[in-house]
C-alpha cells in the first residue's frame, strides 16, 4: 500500500527496512517514551514480522513514513476491530527529522485513510504523561483527553502513567490541524 501525501509517502514495509527500523527502535531518544525496543537487528526481525502480521490478519495497519526515498519514521494502527469500528494509534519518528511538521502530515494522511478508507469511526492513543510533543501531537488534531490510567505499566522497574486521548470520524473532518 502507498499513500502519496503532499511532501511524504506513506508505505507498507519491505524486508530491508530491517536496519532503518532497528535504527529507530535501538535509537534512546525515540525509545524514551515508546513501548517497544531491540538490542539487536536480528531481534527487531520480531517487529517487521509483526508488522507483516497484522496487515495479513487485518488487524492493523503500520507503514513507513517515507520523503524522497529516505524513511522518516512509522506510524500506524493496531487492533483494529471492524465490529466496533475503532483501533489503536502508534507512531515514531527519528530524532533529526523532529520537528519539520513530518508527523502532522503523515499523522492527518493516516487518519484519513482510517476514517474514509477503512471507514472507522473512533481511534485511540495512549501516551506517557512525560512525553509532551505527543500529546501536543494530538491535541493539534483535537483528540480529546478521556482520563489517565495511573501507573499502569512497569518501565525500567518503575510504574508509569498513560494519558488515554481518541478522536472519532466526524471530529477530524471538522477540526484539522
Amino acid at each position: 500500500m502507498n499513500i502519496k501525501l503532499n511532501t511524504l509517502t506513506l508505505r507498507t514495509f519491505r524486508p530491508d527496512d530491517l536496519a532503518f527500523v532497528f535504527s529507530g527502535l535501538s535509537n534512546p531518544v525515540v525509545i524514551k517514551h515508546y513501548g517497544i525496543s531491540y538490542s539487536t537487528e536480528s531481534a527487531c526481525l520480531e517487529q517487521m514480522s509483526w508488522y507483516q502480521s497484522i496487515a495479513e490478519q487485518g488487524t492493523g495497519c503500520w507503514l513507513a513514513i517515507e520523503s524522497a526515498g529516505t524513511p522518516l519514521g512509522a506510524l500506524g494502527l493496531n487492533n483494529i476491530c471492524q465490529e466496533h469500528k475503532n483501533a489503536e494509534l502508534g507512531y515514531w519518528l527519528l530524532p533529526q527529522h523532529w520537528g519539520k511538521g513530518i508527523m502532522q502530515e503523515a499523522l492527518q494522511g493516516l487518519l484519513s485513510y482510517a476514517f474514509n478508507e477503512l471507514k472507522l469511526h473512533r481511534i485511540s492513543a495512549e501516551v506517557e504523561t512525560e512525553n509532551l510533543k505527543s500529546q501536543q501531537l494530538l491535541q493539534a488534531f483535537h483528540f480529546t483527553l478521556e482520563g489517565i490510567s495511573r501507573d499502569c505499566e512497569i518501565k525500567e522497574g518503575k510504574y508509569i502513567s498513560l494519558m488515554n486521548y481518541s478522536l472519532l470520524s466526524h471530529e477530524l473532518k471538522n477540526n484539522r490541524p
